[in-house]
């Protein structure tokens, strides 16, 4: 038996598989995709998109027999297991359930491991989920988001490949675009992680298996062998349509992949006609016109295969298609089927070409478009032109533009999510915060009030950044859509009655309505911003409060110290003016002593003594004045020349 393990080192379930396999004594080969690098990678990613036709992990081939996921009833059945009694109601022991396979994973630091579960916790707590109650798979899977975030920047889905991509991985950045849908339908996400109170509760009417919404759903509880249908419509001319989006750091994948297509079929390169942004190649084989055309743009780049009958012999280019390998680039983001029958009169015939969701249009009087989607979300569409010659070369091109400008504005509406969601973020911390400044605003101290400042004035910025962005995208969408919209106008589309939608109701459906959120996100960024200007606003009135206060204070301490100094200098010199003139005095009582000894003078020493005194205070007080004046203008002087020095 032939059995072989396509899987990532950071899947849980991918583990579960191997640990069936070891369990049973299945001998096994294992691929570890995410690990592998360059063509190895490029072809394990091929081979297992060949036999599932999913991005989803584990695949596990059986003979042949391809299985998606850990589907253990299907596992059992195919390799032809005995299921016992006790197995039929236990299934797995937990002990072999959660041992793994062993595949060496780097070890994630005690630190990151519960910062990830607390980032989960609360995102549970914001989304009204629950949490595992599997505290081993709990554990793995946070292991894989840290290993994630460690190689791509983003915390992609542990449990699917990431192409490495933020634009293609955003919508299964956790929690992944279709986990609530997921856990309302099923009861969990696809990797388990998060759940309902339904499953905790145990209720039977779960599913066991969860299919990977991303992709395209399909019973797994059944086995049945799959029929080869002929078709009964006879084609004129078959296309395949790729479209990959532009890679800034490599801009030779385009031609790269143009290139492994010429090789592939075996032609001579130098008979490629190269132009600036398109090649194209043409050959004969079998009454088939076969011709190859890449072609690029600012944001995107498309391969078209287009088989075309000759000599009137139908054809069918699904030999053809499958011979050329395009999965090998992982960025692609559409792909579409474009069937021209041999007769405009098989409407009724072609419907069965189409997938559940159907849409019929018609165009330039004379052209019919048919045109089915998968309902799931799958990125392989199909289209049946029943249109003159002449027009048919433009129907095609106009299908092209839908599609590249339909599956960009998918990519918008992830964007746009992601905006919505770092928004709720912001408004949760200006909420969070705006509460602990209300209740701690009357005593805190400035240094505080300027942490707080400081943070708001980030987070500003960030809502600033966020609300730059979304423009930007506003109108790189409007852009897009307005694009749809022409093409539909110029069709002149109309139903004729008919019993399916028009196919512009199927492209304009999710266009229509990115004004009305965008312009609802605009809106709360626009209330969160007045929210943070008011509280930034009270914050600095405070500061500038405290910060007056102070000044006020500070003056008031500046002019008691200067009052204290005049006081003080008054004082000096009234002793100044007392001590000079004792010592003037005391001097003139010897001069009138001498000049009384000479009978100069005829009156007594005390009334010398006593008249003097007004005259040596004056004269005490002139010299205290004058010692004043010459004291300031020294140093006015002094002043003076150093500012002089300065300039």
């Amino acid at each position: 038996m032939n059995v072989k393990v396509y899987r990532i080192s950071t899947c849980h379930w991918c583990d579960k598989v191997e640990s069936f396999l070891k369990k049973y004594s299945i001998d096994y080969e294992s691929v570890v995709v995410d690990v592998l690098t360059g063509e190895e990678q490029e072809k394990a990613i091929a081979e297992a998109y060949h036999l599932s036709k999913q991005r989803s992990f584990p695949v596990t081939c059986i003979d042949g027999i391809c299985i998606i996921g850990f589907h253990e009833s299907r596992l059992k059945h195919v390799l032809r297991l005995p299921v016992q009694e006790a197995e039929k109601e236990k299934g797995i022991s937990k002990e072999d359930e959660n041992k793994g396979c062993g595949y060496p994973l780097p070890e994630t630091k005690a630190e990151e491991g519960r910062k990830m579960r607390d980032w989960v916790l609360q995102e549970a707590k914001n989304q009204g989920y629950e949490i595992n109650p599997d505290q081993q798979l709990v554990d793995d899977l946070i292991q894989g988001l840290i290993i994630n975030e460690k190689r791509y920047g983003y915390r992609a889905c542990p449990c699917r490949l990431a192409a490495g991509k933020y634009q293609l991985d955003c919508d299964i950045i956790c929690p992944c675009s279709y986990c609530f849908l997921d856990v309302e339908k099923y009861g969990r996400c696809y990797c388990s992680l998060f759940v309902s109170d339904r499953y905790l509760a145990g209720d039977p009417s779960l599913p066991q298996y969860i299919p990977d919404s991303r992709e395209r759903s399909a019973s797994m509880e059944e086995i049945a062998p799959v029929a080869v249908i002929t078709s009964p419509v006879s084609y004129k001319t078959h296309i395949k349509i790729t479209g990959f989006l532009q890679d800034s750091t490599d801009k030779t994948l385009a031609k790269t992949g143009f290139l492994r297509i010429i090789s592939a079929l075996n032609l001579d390169v130098s008979v490629v006609q190269w132009h600036e942004n398109t090649a194209h190649i043409t050959t004969i084989a079998d009454d088939t016109k076969i011709t190859v055309r890449v072609k690029e743009d600012t944001d995107i780049y498309t391969y078209q295969i287009a088989c075309t009958s000759l000599n009137g012999k139908a054809v069918n280019g699904e030999s053809i298609f499958q011979r050329i390998d395009t999965i090998k680039q992982n960025n692609r983001l559409f792909e579409c089927t474009v069937i021209v029958p041999d007769s405009t009169d098989v409407e009724q015939e072609v419907h069965w070409l189409l997938p559940e969701k159907k849409y019929i249009s018609y165009i330039y009087n004379n052209s019919q478009i048919l045109a089915g989607f998968e309902t799931d979300g799958a990125v392989n569409d199909t289209f049946i032109v029943m249109s003159e010659d002449d027009t048919l070369d433009k129907v095609i091109e106009d299908i092209m533009a839908l599609e590249i400008n339909h599956y960009l504005l998918a990519l918008e509406k992830q964007r746009y999510i992601l905006a919505e969601d770092r928004l709720n973020q912001l408004d949760s911390t200006l909420v969070a915060k705006l509460g602990t400044i209300t209740i701690n605003l009357p005593r805190a101290l400035p240094e505080t009030l300027k942490g707080w400042l400081h943070g708001l004035s980030n987070n500003f910025g960030e809502i600033s950044g966020v609300a730059e962005e979304s423009r930007h995208r506003m109108n790189y969408t409007l852009l897009k859509r307005d694009t749809i919209r022409k093409i539909f106008h110029d069709w002149s589309e109309n139903s004729r009655d008919s019993s399916f939608p028009l196919l512009s109701r199927f492209f304009l459906e999710d266009a229509d309505n990115f004004g009305d959120l965008y312009h609802r996100l605009f809106t709360r960024i626009n209330g969160i911003r007045r929210e943070m200007m008011d509280l930034i606003t009270i914050l600095r009135t405070k500061i500038d409060l405290i910060v007056q206060g102070q000044s006020l204070e500070l003056q008031r301490s500046v002019d008691e110290t200067t009052k204290t100094q005049m006081v003080m200098q008054h004082t000096v010199e009234g002793l100044s003016v007392i001590v000079l003139s004792y010592y003037t005095v005391h001097l003139a009582e010897f001069i009138f002593e001498s000049l009384e000894a000479s009978h100069i003078i005829h009156i007594s020493l005390a009334t010398a003594k006593i008249i003097f005194v007004p005259t040596a205070i004056a004269f005490s007080w002139f010299l205290t004045f004058r010692a004043r004046r010459f004291v300031q203008k020294h140093s006015r002087k002094s002043k003076e020349c150093d500012e002089k020095n300065k300039t």
